[in-house]
């Protein structure tokens, strides 16, 4: 049974009508101190909004673009293949925007959109990892950022994803093969998720929502890394900042230039050496050595690959096997820095031996429910601008 899409996101959306995106915005100053904060963390102050061209790839409901559109950009163009989407982002700009001559709101896709400009801020968060070839599709957005332009995307990889897997491997368990409709699904679902979401105290999406979205929705593709968008973008963009952080850099600022810039050359050093911290989003650690972060990587790479065989086939005992071996070795990695994380895994690996031995998946998770990896991480570049020599 194929459950993957042909075009990952839009059709899944489309076939049920709905964009499960949707951010609660009833304390629109809370919201826009995130989205200031997000902002802020990635090198791109408010300010530098104002008067500039803006092109945001897939918006989704339109509540970030609250946020964007208020720094008042001369030109914003908000691109999505969902009418749904375009729907409700209209809506939405109009109910908070009299004027709206700045914006235009355009439904296609990407490889059908051409414009006659760049633009000084690119925008695309939640869609690139998970799409047929990520690396393809972030090298097409990035082509509409001009020289010494912003481009701002969202990487996720296998290890900050872990937690999410593994819930998405509870849900197959629950459900176990029933035909269900997506009503349905929900209702089996909300129950043992529910307590899950209200140990995130940020947490700003419905839970209908997040269900639909991060665990009934397939993952059509391959995910994107930090590591590996730098080395996507890196002929022609400079790394820039990250939300988290986890650059750091000492050189001394007269010693960067030429071939010794090495902005992405250190960020992927960094990133490597601080992998495990996008595990357990509870926890913060000092960096490791590169080998356990591959070893770490490498594992939880594994582990997803399982995952996509469940999704494909359905959970075969092979399947499971395989995963709770993986899952012990990570567990003997993160007991020599988080107990935290050991005790969830532990947990969900218990949970899998009685689902082996014949009986339900467990509902009640106290030690896993509260684990939850960091998700997706937000990346900007500086496009290169060899107008100055690639000073930027």
């Amino acid at each position: 049974m194929n459950n993957q899409y042909e075009n990952p996101f839009l059709d899944y959306y489309k076939k049920h009508d709905i964009v499960p995106v949707s951010q609660d915005i009833s304390d629109l100053d809370k919201h826009f101190e995130r989205r200031n904060a997000l902002y802020r963390h990635c090198g791109i102050p408010s300010s530098f909004i104002e008067g500039k061209s803006v092109l945001e790839i897939g918006p989704g409901t339109g509540h970030n673009a609250l946020f964007t559109n208020s720094m008042k950009p001369q030109k914003y163009v908000l691109l999505d293949g969902n009418p749904r989407s375009i729907q409700e982002t209209t809506t939405l700009l109009n109910a908070y925007f009299s004027d709206m001559s700045n914006c235009e709101i355009i439904e296609s896709r990407l490889e059908n959109f051409t414009a006659n400009m760049k633009f000084d801020l690119v925008l695309c968060e939640g869609t690139i990892p998970g799409q047929k070839d990520p690396s393809g599709f972030l090298k097409s957005i990035a082509e509409f950022t001009k020289p010494s332009g912003l481009l701002l995307i969202t990487c996720v990889d296998h290890v900050s994803y872990l937690s999410e897997i593994l819930r998405r491997v509870a849900a197959t368990a629950l459900i176990n093969g029933k035909v269900l409709t997506q009503d349905e699904k929900l209702d089996k679902l909300r129950p043992f998720f529910s307590s899950h979401m209200a140990t995130l105290k940020g947490m700003s999406r419905p839970i209908d929502d997040w269900i639909q979205d991060c665990i009934l929705q397939p993952v059509s593709g391959p995910l994107l890394s930090i590591g590996e968008a730098i080395k996507c973008l890196s002929s022609e963009f400079h790394v820039y900042g990250t939300s988290p952080h986890f650059i750091v850099d000492w050189r001394w600022y007269k010693d960067i230039y030429a071939n010794r810039q090495q902005y992405n050359e250190l960020a992927i050093d960094s990133y490597i050496r601080n992998i495990h911290n996008l595990l357990d989003y509870r926890y913060l650690f000092e960096p490791i050595e590169p080998a356990i972060g591959k070893r770490l990587e490498h594992n939880c790479q594994h582990i997803f690959e399982i995952f996509m065989r469940i999704q494909e086939s359905g959970i075969r005992n092979n399947n499971i096997s395989e995963l709770k071996s993986l899952l012990i070795d990570i567990s003997i990695l993160t007991s020599d820095f988080s107990s935290g994380t050991t005790e969830s895994l532990r947990q969900f690996i218990c949970a899998i031996d009685q689902f082996l031995a014949g009986n339900p998946f467990p509902s009640k998770l106290e030690l896993f429910k509260p684990w939850f990896g960091r998700g997706q991480q937000y990346l900007s570049f500086i496009r290169k601008d060899k107008r100055c020599r690639n000073f930027v």
